[in-house]
């Protein structure tokens, strides 16, 4: 009989503890992100903050929830994501591709941006072109020049794609001749990593325009320019670009149609704002 008390009692504590759970997270908005990415997500004293924090903040206050804001390597999002169980949304600068579709939702796209490749000053006369606008930038076949034969870039991300496609075989960095890649990728879990390998192994890093320009920000002997296409069947002086969108769980209809309220009512402008004041631009 006691067994059957405390079986009893064991079973209205756990039950009281999944509604307790169950509240709490309907009461809260876990958002999985990767803080190596400023000025979008990044960290200042102890806190993760940004771009995408402030969006997720306010989808925060438009579905009456708290949100708390998970730091993880970026090439788990996605499939964390998909899978609904820790996270029903990733705000952390990800880019809209098809095989992604397969997987999540994603809102609105809400902002552009340029890849660029960061690379050693001693290298611009390697790497470096005048495009047809007559700015500097870097073609695909330029980085096949360099000594070092390794790019860098971080796992998952858009740059990690473009780069698997020019190497592939039929890419502009694959050689028909001799049947092989003029280069090899070299994948890193965080951009502050990758970086520091720059002029070690890689001969460049290959990342989006704003991350890059703060990256090397305090290292003197690094600098960045915007990637070119230039081969064949390509337009020439293309740019290559990313855009960004934030993801969530398929089915996750009353979230996602919060994140793209939230995501009309800053509009271009809010967007552009936002990024300025976490470039202390303001």
């Amino acid at each position: 009989m006691k067994r059957t008390i405390f079986k009893t009692m064991a079973l209205a504590l756990a039950a009281t503890a999944c509604m307790s759970f169950g509240a709490c997270a309907e009461e809260t908005l876990i958002v999985y992100t990767e803080s190596g990415f400023a000025p979008f997500e990044y960290v200042s004293n102890g806190n993760i903050v940004g771009v995408d924090v402030d969006i997720m903040n306010k989808v925060g206050e438009k579905l009456g929830k708290k949100v708390i804001f998970e730091d993880v390597d970026f090439d788990t999002i996605v499939d964390a994501v998909s899978e609904g169980t820790l996270t029903n949304v990733d705000a952390a600068g990800i880019s809209v591709t098809e095989e992604r579709k397969q997987k999540v939702d994603f809102s609105t796209e809400y902002y552009t941006a340029a890849l660029y490749v960061i690379y050693e000053k001693s290298d611009e006369n390697i790497l470096l072109s005048t495009t047809t606008d007559e700015t500097q930038g870097i073609y695909w076949n330029s980085i096949a020049n360099l000594d070092k034969k390794v790019i860098a870039v971080q796992n998952g991300t858009t740059a990690d794609l473009f780069l698997g496609d020019e190497i592939a075989e039929g890419g502009s960095l694959w050689n028909a001749e001799t049947n092989e890649a003029l280069v090899t990728k070299s994948g890193f879990s965080d951009l502050a990593t990758a970086v520091a390998d720059v002029g070690l192994n890689a001969g460049v890093l290959i990342i989006d325009e704003l991350p890059a320009k703060k990256l090397i920000e305090d290292n003197a002997n690094l600098a960045c320019a915007p990637l070119y296409y230039q081969g064949e069947g390509e337009t020439p002086d293309e740019a290559a670009v990313d855009t960004y969108a934030i993801c969530v769980t398929k089915g996750q209809t009353e979230l996602l149609n919060a994140i793209n309220e939230v995501l009309a009512d800053l509009g271009e402008d809010g967007i552009q704002a936002l990024v300025n004041k976490h470039l202390g631009l303001n």
